[in-house]
């Protein structure tokens, strides 16, 4: 998507193409203040609400092309073949999930190459994966797990889960109000939805500003603080009930590596990094504060009383 030509905004943006009608995803609201542009791309947030977004927003046909191209030849296709690093972060991710989780199958949403649902089927959790990509899917399917392919909008689940994970997903969505909206509908009534997005109000966000290696349009379309993400999930049925922030487990190696690939004016200081270090603390992980969010979010009593409500429908109707 480099080849997107860069182009001017006013101060404030009213042009329709931020959610497709002109309103904010998240609130409503059809008034934008311009931050900055990266890549060609323009940066604007919500003047009622907060929420950071891409304008315009990306077509589901651009995004559908991004990601499967970004296993193949684009920045993705090198995390997913760090076995170790991958397996790392996916280990960290269950140990924290599992502190709220309630006894009940996993669905692990946006699972990539499995990974995670690897790291649950290993400790003795029903899990499956849903991923859109065929690349991802075919590499996890012949690992052995049970992983399905499909987006969101289209996929039916044969039963509801005690815990969905999402991780690194919302912040690639156009609509993840919606998104929120179908995966409560698949959590049994005591189940959990746990998710982790880039924080836009993080010390690193603050720090390195337009430089920040999450604001990587297109492959990230919303941006969250915890504020924002409280509120979609609070629209989507769901009650916040744990935010903190998340740290991922990175060698200093790889970072620096994914720092120059992701951020190229910062390349001379991550490679600066790399060659200071000795050998063996640049190849050990530490918990990097990347400027990460996770929260957990349960069924409220309103989404509850629905499903109980569709459940007497469907059986008036039988």
């Amino acid at each position: 998507m480099g080849g997107r030509a860069a182009y001017s905004l006013p101060d404030v943006t009213r042009n329709g193409s931020t959610a497709g009608d002109g309103a904010c995803v998240l609130c409503g609201a059809r008034a934008f203040s311009r931050l900055f542009e990266k890549r060609g791309w323009a940066f604007v947030r919500c003047t009622s609400c907060g929420l950071v977004s891409l304008d315009p927003l990306p077509s589901p046909e651009e995004i559908a092309a991004h990601h499967e191209r970004s296993y193949t030849d684009g920045g993705y296709a090198t995390f997913a073949a760090a076995d170790e690093i991958r397996r790392g972060i996916a280990r960290d991710r269950l140990e924290r999930a599992r502190r709220a989780a309630p006894p009940g199958p996993w669905l692990d949403v946006g699972c990539s190459t499995g990974a995670f649902v690897a790291a649950a089927v290993e400790s003795g959790i029903d899990a499956e994966g849903l991923e859109i990509s065929s690349v991802a899917v075919a590499q996890a399917r012949q690992r052995g797990l049970r992983v399905h392919q499909g987006a969101v909008e289209s996929f039916s689940p044969e039963r509801r889960y005690a815990v969905i994970t999402a991780f690194d997903v919302l912040e690639h969505l156009r609509d993840p109000l919606e998104f929120v909206r179908r995966l409560g509908d698949w959590l049994l009534p005591d189940g959990v939805l746990v998710a982790a997005v880039p924080n836009h109000h993080s010390m690193a966000a603050r720090v390195m500003r337009k430089h920040w290696f999450y604001y990587a349009p297109p492959d990230h379309i919303h941006y969250f603080t915890p504020e924002t993400l409280r509120r979609l999930l609070a629209q989507g049925g769901l009650t916040t009930v744990d935010l903190r922030p998340a740290y991922k487990p990175l060698t200093i190696d790889y970072a620096a590596e994914q720092l120059a690939q992701l951020t190229p004016g910062l390349a001379p200081l991550a490679r600066a990094v790399g060659r200071i270090l000795p050998g063996r603390l640049g190849a050990r992980a530490w918990p990097l504060p990347l400027g990460e969010i996770q929260v957990v979010a349960r069924r409220t009593a309103a989404h509850a009383a629905r499903d109980d409500a569709r459940a007497s429908q469907a059986m008036e109707a039988r």
